[in-house]
């Protein structure tokens, strides 16, 4: 910013337009002035180490975020696989009659479907001399199942009286001991006999098997 003190007299003329007049005044002594020098106050200010301002913090330590575990993979043993055992198709045999008393009656001739004539004609005294008919029993061909156990052929016929003619005991895989009487075996009465073909010749022998036939009727 400029000085606004001036001693130009066209400047002053233009703030005084009234006449100004200079007197010089004897009782005023104006000393004049010195030199003055400029005074410094030499502060010596001790350069203080300015304090680092100190924050302290309290850190509080985060516990340890542990990285998630990876579950562990054991083998597996191989998976047992329970089979369940089906029972065996059931054994299905081609007999004559209707088997509706559930007598059994089991011939074993390879050449012929019941016996010879001779065989055949005896049968048929026996089943009237017990009252039966041919709807009652059903008469079955060993010959051609040979093999067949007992528990076979009582699953499929279910007999309450089997007349055994020329079967044997060891065929039917039986436990069994024939002493020329009537054998109980579970729920089946059973008489063992010869081959009819053989059993129409042997007296001894029909005598041993009506003995039985009276026991059954």
């Amino acid at each position: 910013m400029e000085n606004q003190l001036t001693n130009n007299a066209n400047a002053l003329r233009l703030f005084f337009t009234d006449e100004v007049f200079l007197v010089k005044d004897e009782s005023v002594e104006i000393q004049p002035l010195r030199n003055a020098e400029p005074v410094f106050v030499a502060a010596q200010v001790a350069a203080e180490p300015q304090k680092e301002s100190v924050v302290k913090t309290e850190v509080t330590q985060i516990p340890g975020i542990k990285a998630p575990e990876i579950p562990k993979v054991y083998p597996q043993s191989p998976e047992i696989t329970h089979v369940v055992a089906e029972p065996a198709p059931e054994k299905t045999f081609k007999f004559l009659g209707g088997n509706k008393k559930s007598v059994l009656i089991l011939v074993n001739d390879e050449s012929n479907d019941v016996s010879t004539e001779q065989g055949r004609e005896l049968l048929r005294k026996i089943v009237k001399a017990v009252d039966l008919g041919t709807p009652d029993f059903a008469i079955l061909n060993y010959s051609r199942y040979q093999g067949t156990d007992f528990a076979e052929l009582y699953q499929f016929f279910k007999p309450v009286t089997m007349l055994s003619f020329g079967v044997e005991i060891a065929h039917l895989k039986l436990d069994l001991v024939w002493q020329n009487e009537i054998i109980t075996h579970g729920t089946t009465r059973i008489i063992f006999a010869p081959n009819l073909h053989h059993l129409d010749s042997d007296l001894t022998a029909k005598k041993l098997l009506w003995g039985n036939l009276q026991k059954i009727k």
